[in-house]
């Protein structure tokens, strides 16, 4: 019986394949986040500054005490 040699353009092909595949899920994946992040920056981009509030005031009370 004889060996039957490896199809190395098909494995080739394969290879391309899921290579190519995986490529694309990481820049949709990546596109998201840098829309979701560019859409947060803006809607907060009107609060300037430090903003003291009430659970912050406890936290460092609870630092003093």
């Amino acid at each position: 019986m004889s060996k039957q040699q490896p199809d190395l353009n098909r494995r080739s092909l394969l290879k391309a394949i899921t290579i190519g595949s995986t490529a694309g899920v990481a820049i949709a994946a990546t596109g998201i986040k840098v829309a979701n992040a560019t859409e947060q920056s803006a809607s907060t981009s009107h609060i300037k500054g430090y903003q003291e509030t009430a659970h912050i005031r406890s936290y460092y009370d609870s630092l003093r005490g």
